[in-house]
This record gives C-alpha cells, structure tokens and sequence, in this order.
C-alpha cells in the first residue's frame, strides 16, 4: 500500500548516494548505482508496486485487447472474447468513440527490456458515456487500459 510522504521529506532525501560528486554519470556503473540509490526512496519504491496503473485511471486498470474498426463514418471500439465479463467495466461488446479528450506517450520501466512500455494513450468519451484510456501499442495493437471516474 503507498504511504503518505510529504514534500519535506522528499526534499530532505540525498540526491546521490555517499560519496559521488558531480558529474554523476560518468560511467554507466556509476548511472546504476544512482538509479538504485535513488529506488531506495519510499515514494519511488512505493509508487512502483503500482503495475501497469497510472493517474486517475488507476483504481480502474486493466489491459485489454480491443479492435477498432471504422463504421459508417464513425470508429468504433470492439471488445473482444471473454475478456468483457471480468466485472471491471461495464459489459459492453461494441461502442462508438465520440469524442478524443487527450493524447500522450506513455513511456515507463526504460531499463526493464522484459517490462518496458512505449505507447500511445488516448482518453475518449464513448457513445455510451464512459471515459475510457485506449492505447497503441508499437505494435499496432490496441488495448483498453483505463476506465476514469
């Protein structure tokens, strides 16, 4: 569970480990011993147990594979297979987007080659009015992976 950390103590919290002075990267032994330095902060740590979950959409995560197909003019977002019945949403198959809010680039655990993400995300209001979060992976497969409150 994440604890609470004030900005106080964030800021109290050495910027490097013992020892290093400036430059900090000049070797990439010296860049791993920072980043595991700096991984032994409480809200690094904490924050990191939070698999594949980021911002407001957290509580409501998930990572489901959709198509989009366009209909008529319109694109639609189509569930598929079973994946729909977990409970986490409601449980509709096929909804139109109406309305794309934002975009980003998610880009998360760079160092992790198993791990890593690095895709596009889009928040859209869909013809049912649900906010959801879609993303593209660089694959070209789409995902589901947010449902904001």
């Amino acid at each position: 569970m994440l604890g609470v950390v004030s900005v106080s103590e964030i800021h109290r919290y050495p910027l490097r480990p013992p020892g290093f002075e400036e430059p900090l990267f000049p070797t990439a032994s010296s860049k791993r011993s920072v980043v595991e330095h700096l991984l032994q902060s409480p809200w690094l740590s904490r924050a990191s147990e939070l698999e594949g979950r980021s911002g407001e959409a957290a509580p409501h995560a998930l990572e489901e594979p959709v198509e989009l197909r366009e209909s008529q003019g319109w694109v639609e977002i189509v569930r598929l297979g079973e994946s729909r019945s977990r409970g986490c949403c409601p449980s509709w198959k096929r909804q139109r987007v109406d309305k794309i809010f934002d975009r980003w680039r998610q880009v998360s655990r760079w160092w992790d080659e198993d791990r890593h993400v690095d895709r596009t995300v889009f928040r859209v209001l869909l013809s049912g009015g649900a906010v959801v979060d879609l993303a593209r992976e660089r694959s070209g497969s789409w995902f589901l992976v947010g449902v904001v409150d």
